[in-house]
C-alpha cells in the first residue's frame, strides 16, 4: 500500500493566500499581488554583465547580515560598488576610501571580496565573452546535474559564494533553485520535509517539488515562504512574519501540517 503524497500544492496555495489575505489589511491586495508577480518571470530577465556582479556584491554583504542593515545601505553600496570595470581598477587607496566612509558598513572582507569578484567578472568576460555566456555554457536549466556542476564552478571561482550563499546567487539570477537559508529550512523541517534544519540541498530539492505541483516558478515559491516566515515584509504588507522562530501558531494556515512543537506557541 502507497503512502499518502505530501499535499505539495494545497500548502502552497493555501500559504499564499493566507499571505495575500494578511498582508491587505495594511496593503491594497491589487498591490501586494502585483509584487508577487514579478517573482513569476524572475528566471526569463535578460541581465547584463553589471547585473550580475551587483548580485555578487550584494550576496556578500547579506550574508551573515541582518537584511534590514544592508538593504538600508543600498545606495550607498552600489555609489561604492557602481560596475565590475570600475571596481576591477581599484587599488588599495580605494579600499581605504570606502572603509573611511561613515555611511559604508565597513567589513574589510566584504570590500576587498567585491574587488576580487570583479576581478573575476573580468577575467570571464574576457575569456567567455560575457558573464551570461559563461553561466550558459553549464546549461544547467537542463538538468540537476549541470546545475551542480555550475554550483561547484561558481563556488570555487568567487569569495562569498558557498553554503546557502551560492544558493542565494543562483537564485538572483534565475536559476531553478531557492535559497535553503534558515527561514526555508525551518518552515520545511516543520512540515516534516527535513530531518534537520542544516540540510541544504534537500531544502533545494523540496522546493523544486513545490514548484513542480503548482507550475510556478521556483523563485515565486522561495519569495512566499520567506515572506511567510521572515521578520517583516513591507512590500507585501506583512509587519510581522508567521513561521518565525517562534511561530504564530495561531495565525498560522497551515497548522494543521506541521510538526512543530510545541504546536501552539
Amino acid at each position: 500500500m502507497s503512502s499518502t503524497p505530501f499535499p505539495y500544492k494545497e500548502i502552497f496555495e493555501t500559504v499564499e493566500s493566507h499571505l495575500v489575505k494578511y498582508g491587505s489589511l495594511n496593503k491594497p491586495e491589487v498591490e501586494i499581488r502585483a509584487n508577487l508577480d514579478k517573482f513569476k518571470t524572475y528566471g526569463t530577465r535578460k541581465r547584463t554583465d553589471n547585473e550580475y556582479y551587483l548580485i555578487l556584491v550584494f550576496v556578500a554583504f547579506y550574508s551573515g547580515f541582518r537584511a534590514a542593515t544592508v538593504t538600508a545601505k543600498t545606495d550607498i553600496i552600489k555609489r561604492h560598488f557602481p560596475d565590475w570595470k570600475t571596481v576591477a581598477a581599484y587599488t588599495e587607496d580605494d579600499v581605504q576610501r570606502i572603509l573611511a566612509d561613515p555611511e559604508m558598513i565597513a567589513h574589510e572582507g566584504k570590500i576587498r571580496g567585491c574587488l576580487k569578484n570583479a576581478r573575476r567578472v573580468q577575467e570571464f568576460v574576457a575569456q567567455h565573452g560575457s558573464f551570461k555566456q559563461y553561466l550558459d555554457n553549464f546549461t544547467a536549466s537542463e538538468s540537476f546535474e549541470n546545475l551542480l556542476l555550475l554550483k561547484e564552478s561558481l563556488e570555487a571561482a568567487f569569495v562569498y559564494l558557498g553554503g546557502v550563499t551560492v544558493y542565494h546567487f543562483m537564485t538572483d539570477i534565475g536559476l531553478p533553485v531557492l535559497k535553503p537559508d534558515r527561514v526555508m529550512c525551518r518552515i520545511f523541517k516543520r512540515l516534516g520535509l527535513l530531518e534537520n534544519e542544516d540540510q541544504l540541498l534537500k531544502t533545494v530539492l523540496q522546493g523544486r517539488k513545490f514548484a513542480e505541483a503548482t507550475g510556478h516558478p521556483i523563485r515565486y515559491i522561495d519569495i512566499v515562504f520567506v515572506a511567510y516566515g521572515q521578520m517583516q515584509s513591507e512590500v507585501f504588507g506583512i509587519p510581522e512574519g508567521i513561521c518565525l522562530k517562534t511561530p504564530r501558531c495561531s495565525d498560522c494556515s497551515i497548522k494543521s501540517y506541521c510538526k512543530y512543537e510545541p504546536r501552539y506557541a
